[in-house]
């Protein structure tokens, strides 16, 4: 164990670009079994709707029996064994229609951890109990903590014969990992949160995933650790910021994992830039990262089938603060990564159907829906079918409602307010309060939380709210009107030049 003192840090490079693929690459796929994605439908046997960009894909003839034959296992899923199936594999998993499944094969050794805190060196002894089983290198590097802090941090990592740097200034957690990572020299750097338990294996299972040349990045699923029964620990058992579900899936814009949270992660050094995270972010700054890398054409993917679990905050300031500061990073992440944070793009045809809807007009809502069906059936390859395009006319009409609701209650949530507050009044306010709904509705019965439903949506309305008013308040501080202002799009008929492209 060493102590060091970190100063000042460095400007950010930029993310350099991968190598590419050639024909030797595709060795990799023999080392992981391969499975269909849950939540990509398969239709007729030959078009897909979802992954990762979400799309509509018409398969083609020389990718339909590894699909076909993937989708019947489900998440069993298999090894690919001949050339066909392997590039018929790098084009489902480039789709995310099909993903790796993460699979030990024993143990590693091209990887370093490093772990960024700060005052939490009860948390932090949890930490590096659960990170020592796979005997891998850990640098811990305290954020400037002050005493009686540091010398409990320096006991701990002691009495794990890890390695210590100290900070001279507080830097904020991206900061920290980037001392670490510039004491590191393995060509993967797994980054830990001080109050993670990490699975024993999830490096070892991981690992395997990077052998893909294109992967610059992945990361388990973080569940919160829960050890009580306060309300906002049964909330977050099932609603966590840092929890991006179950489904595996590239980190894309535009899909449900359309960015990780580094409390765990696994890096790849040559797909990270020098240092890997903006020393100017306190909030958001892995987001920007993984943001980054998917622009420079690396692929991030984000893993589920293996957990690691977070500490769960009891306190009710805390739970709104952090929600808070997670709605802040949106405006200097805007500034980055330009319309990346526009809150909604709903369409005329959804909101339409509502209005026409809720002033009780079924057969102008009818005539909305029939041209969103005519406009679907336009814009699909010919190969798709009728039934097909009517689910995409459909799934285009509950989106634009879904996210009406979503903008209500988080974003514009002062407007939220005062739509209920009309409720009584505006047969369209009672339309929108409906939209509002939906969400905190669906989530409560499909995944409920232990709480009873008035205390399960109250917390659940100010996570919203709270969030809201972050994202308000760095609009405002950074004048950034876009990460407040939805985009309302106009479907348009789709004339020859526009045909054959995915739905809008």
């Amino acid at each position: 164990m060493t102590n060091n003192s970190a100063g000042p840090d460095e400007g950010l490079a930029d993310v350099p670009a991968p190598p590419g693929r050639n024909d030797s690459d595709d060795d990799f796929l023999t080392t992981v079994p391969l499975a269909w994605t849950p939540g990509v439908a398969f239709r007729d046997a030959a078009v897909t709707i979802g992954g990762s960009p979400w799309t509509v894909t018409s398969l083609p003839d020389d990718v339909l029996p590894l699909a076909r034959k993937l989708h019947a296992l489900g998440r069993v899923g298999a090894y690919v064994k001949t050339p066909e199936e392997k590039r018929a594999a790098l084009y489902l998993l480039d789709l995310g229609i099909i993903d790796p499944v993460p699979h030990g094969n024993g143990p590693v050794t091209d990887v370093e951890i490093v772990v960024p805190v700060y005052r939490d060196w009860d948390a932090l002894d949890r930490c590096l109990d659960s990170l020592v089983a796979e005997n891998l290198p850990i640098v811990v590097v305290d954020d400037a903590s002050p005493e009686p802090f540091a010398t409990a941090i320096r006991d701990v990592v002691e009495a794990h014969d890890a390695r210590l740097i100290v900070r001279a200034q507080n830097g904020g957690p991206g900061a920290a990992r980037n001392t670490g990572f510039a004491q590191t020299t393995a060509p993967f750097v797994a980054f830990v949160d001080s109050d993670v338990v990490a699975s024993p294996d999830w490096i070892s299972r991981l690992r395997p995933l990077l052998n893909d040349p294109m992967i610059g990045a992945v990361a388990p699923r973080v569940r919160p650790d829960v050890q009580g029964d306060s309300a906002i620990e049964l909330y977050e058992e099932t609603r966590s910021e840092l929890d991006m579900g179950a489904v595996p899936s590239r980190v894309v814009y535009g899909v449900p994992v359309g960015w990780l949270p580094s409390a765990s992660v696994i890096v790849r050094r040559s797909a990270s830039s020098n240092p890997p995270f903006e020393p100017e972010m306190r909030v958001g700054e892995d987001v920007d990262l993984f943001w980054r890398m998917e622009e420079a054409g690396w692929t991030v993917r984000y893993a589920p089938d293996v957990v690691n679990h977070h500490r769960v905050r009891t306190s009710l300031k805390d739970f709104s603060s952090r929600r808070a500061s997670y709605g802040g990073s949106a405006a200097p992440l805007e500034l980055r990564h330009k319309n990346r944070l526009i809150p909604a793009r709903p369409s005329l045809t959804g909101l339409g159907v509502l209005a026409a809807l809720a002033v009780g007009r079924p057969g102008l809502a009818l005539g909305i829906a029939c041209y969103e069906l005519a406009r679907q059936r336009q814009i699909l390859p010919p190969s798709v079918s009728l039934p097909v395009a009517a689910e995409m006319a459909g799934r285009t009409i509950w989106s634009d409602v879904f996210w009406l609701g979503h903008l209500l209650r988080r974003d514009w949530w002062p407007v939220g307010l005062l739509v209920l507050l009309l409720t009584p009044k505006s047969r369209l306010a009672r339309a929108a309060a409906v939209a509002m709904s939906i969400e905190p509705v669906r989530d409560h019965l499909l995944s409920p939380t232990r709480l009873d439903p008035v205390r399960s949506l109250a917390l659940r309305a100010l996570d919203d709210s709270s969030y809201g008013t972050g994202v308000i308040g760095g609009a405002l501080r950074w004048r950034v009107l876009n990460v407040v202002a939805p985009r309302i799009r106009v479907p348009w008929w789709p004339f020859r030049s526009q045909k054959n492209r995915p739905p809008q």
